[in-house]
């Protein structure tokens, strides 16, 4: 059978009202999880440095948890070339533990993992294209995706893997592209706008989207590796232009000239399986999120 195998019922496990646990629930999208699930009506732990929990060396509160979100991890690809046993001990090591300590406890877990495929073969890229690690970063999240497979094989674990493709939205960090777009578009001392590279292409999707995709998917049994994007993808210049054009705002943009160590040119999701499973689509158009950015942002 096929990890993607599965018969649409998403959530029929889990009802409203009964223990969830989020690890990294003080990040951008376990704040946002975090909060939705509250809304639902879920009784969330909330796991976090914050609250006392490192995944590397403490246990997790699962008595009484019918399903565990695990987002912690270190996330920001930059970074993990300078630091990649970093991003290895916290994102696979972490993610092992988290497994084995579910697994104890019978805790259906579900994984924050992220764009795994490299330069792609083809485009929209698909669950069943190969993968392949371009940066520390993937590398860890591809080994951590390796150690689900494991314990669903050996142990039974139930496990869901949501690969995330460029995921943004209000309140994510500045050091991301599109809030750095927004900061220097709003800026009214900045006469430009300065990336690195114009051209890349990236499916974004927006963290709404990314909660119900999670929230979708909970109920499902099994090993599932689903993909989670828009299905299209939007330059680094289109972002510029629909941010300058929201704010009707003129500015040049300018690359540095600077080209990433293993660039991607271009990425799109093929998100029919996660459609078909489960009959979630996103919700929040490119230019839709980018404005709710701005309010974040700007007040008024």
């Amino acid at each position: 059978m096929s990890s993607n195998s599965v018969s649409p019922i998403a959530g029929a496990l889990v009802a409203r009202g009964e223990k969830v646990l989020v690890t990294g629930a003080d990040g951008f999208l376990g704040g946002h999880l975090v909060a939705e699930l509250r809304r639902r009506n879920f009784l969330v732990f909330a796991a976090s440095r914050k609250t006392g929990i490192d995944i590397l060396v403490d246990n997790l509160p699962l008595d009484g948890v019918r399903h565990v979100f695990h987002l912690a991890g270190r996330v920001f690809v930059p970074d993990s070339w300078n630091d990649p046993s970093g991003f290895y001990l916290t994102n696979t090591y972490g993610t092992v533990r988290v497994l084995d300590q579910c697994r104890r406890y019978g805790c259906p877990v579900s994984f924050a993992s992220t764009y795994v495929y490299g330069k792609p073969n083809y485009l929209p890229v698909d669950e069943r294209h190969p993968v392949k690690a371009w940066t520390p970063y993937t590398f860890s999240k591809i080994a951590a995706e390796e150690a689900c497979r494991f314990f669903t094989e050996t142990f039974g674990l139930s496990v869901k893997i949501l690969r995330i493709f460029n995921l943004y939205g209000p309140g994510q960090d500045a050091r991301f592209l599109i809030p750095l777009i927004i900061k220097q578009v709003t800026d009214k001392g900045c006469m430009q706008v300065e990336v690195q590279d114009l051209s890349p292409k990236r499916d974004y999707v927006h963290v709404a989207d990314v909660v119900d995709a999670f929230l979708a998917t909970m109920g499902l049994p099994g090993f599932v590796v689903f993909n989670v994007g828009s299905g299209r993808s939007h330059s680094v210049d289109e972002i510029i232009r629909l941010a300058c054009e929201i704010t009707a705002v003129q500015k040049v943009c300018r690359a540095i000239g600077t080209r990433r160590q293993n660039e991607v040119d271009d990425v799109v999701a093929n998100i029919a399986a996660l459609q078909l499973a489960t009959g979630w689509a996103p919700r929040i158009p490119l230019k839709d999120g980018i404005r709710q950015c701005l309010a974040c942002m700007v007040p008024g």
